[in-house]
């Protein structure tokens, strides 16, 4: 003999397999208190990662094949000490506020921030399921080395300082090598155009449950609290960029994964902030970039699709530094350049800031 299942019941068991399919299911509601914990969630691959060097820059008396002359030197052209040691070079930021003495920026420890903190499972190996960090912001440094810091380092100060009377919590989903078309390939682009659910995708919000159903048993300090998801950051497309099949694409991908995005978390509306993958790309152009790679003018909506609501994007090929104004010659990590990292996370926090309004009193 056969049950009958009621038709209320059959509809929640259809939709939940149907999540499940999707990559998309929930244990419960997100929280949405508005006097709790400030989130937003950092995503992409390696430069969202960070390589960003603190203390080792490039040597300006460096000559190849001389094995005594290193390479790089503590406070070498182009790390983040450099930055703040030179501080009247780089007009963009203060550098020397983000060192407990600035007066002593040659020895000074960095500043840590306990209103601001951040979680990430390492994705620097490009393999789920990494090791968590956590922790204030700032020392240790959440980027591919314990010295290096990715976008959440600039985002975190300016997001820190326009909540003054609030804690925020950036949740970093990063991964090297994980594109947009594959690794973060989301449900409606699946339903519109084939494939399956990345994995990367999944994770975004697997991990971002992870820290959030248990926020007081990652910081016990905010033991008892509530949260509100305020806001997403993108910084990606270099895999995209350069693989053939996939740079086309993403100008559907990219607001497919927008919405997806938008629908898992329950705010049809999320302030959505990108930041472009403009590394090694060229020099900078004038809307309509006619010059520039299938990718970026996807990511700068002028690729032939209409930017969603209450989304910014910000090309960050003027952030570009060569080699001699970085710690490396690694062009698809931005040289290691701690100047080109800052301003990806500063350009991510001034576009949220527009999203946000007013700042906080």
């Amino acid at each position: 003999m056969k049950t009958r299942l009621p038709q209320s019941l059959k509809m929640i068991t259809l939709l939940s397999l149907l999540a499940i399919s999707m990559g998309t299911a929930q244990t419960k509601p997100w929280d949405n208190d508005p006097k709790g914990i400030k989130v937003f969630i950092l995503a992409g691959q390696s430069n969202m990662v960070g390589y960003g060097k603190t203390e080792e820059g490039g040597n300006p008396d460096w000559v190849q094949g001389r094995k005594d002359v290193p390479k790089e030197i503590k406070g070498g052209i182009g790390c983040l000490r450099y930055l703040a040691i030179h501080d009247e070079k780089f007009p963009e930021y203060n550098y020397a506020s983000l060192l407990e003495d600035p007066k002593k920026p040659e020895t000074s420890p960095w500043k840590s921030r306990k209103d601001v903190k951040v979680w990430w499972r390492n994705g620097a190996s490009a393999k789920l399921g990494g090791p968590i960090s956590k922790g204030d912001l700032g020392p240790p440094f959440q980027g591919a080395h314990g010295a290096w810091f990715g976008p959440e380092f600039a985002f975190g100060h300016i997001i820190g300082d326009f909540y003054k009377n609030d804690d925020v919590l950036i949740i970093k989903t990063a991964w090297g090598g994980h594109a947009l078309g594959t690794n973060f390939r989301s449900p409606t682009a699946v339903k519109k155009r084939g494939g399956e659910v990345g994995e990367s995708f999944k994770a975004i919000f697997s991990e971002s449950r992870e820290v959030l159903d248990n926020l007081g048993t990652e910081f016990p300090e905010w033991k008892g609290r509530g949260y509100q998801i305020v806001g997403f950051a993108w910084h990606q497309g270099f895999n995209d960029r350069v693989t053939k099949e996939l740079a086309p694409a993403y100008k559907d991908n990219l607001p497919d994964f927008i919405a997806d995005v938008r629908a898992e978390i329950g705010k049809p509306e999320l302030p959505f902030v990108i930041a472009t993958t403009g590394m090694a790309a060229g020099k900078p152009e004038p809307s309509p970039y006619s010059g520039y790679t299938p990718v970026e003018q996807a990511q700068l909506w002028v690729a032939g699709v209409d930017k969603p609501k209450n989304v910014l994007s910000t090309d960050t090929r003027p952030f570009w530094r060569e080699v001699n104004q970085a710690p490396s010659t690694m062009g698809h990590h931005w040289n290691h350049s701690a100047e080109s990292y800052f301003l990806v996370g500063k350009a991510l926090a001034d576009d949220m800031l527009k999203l946000l309004g007013k700042p906080q009193k």
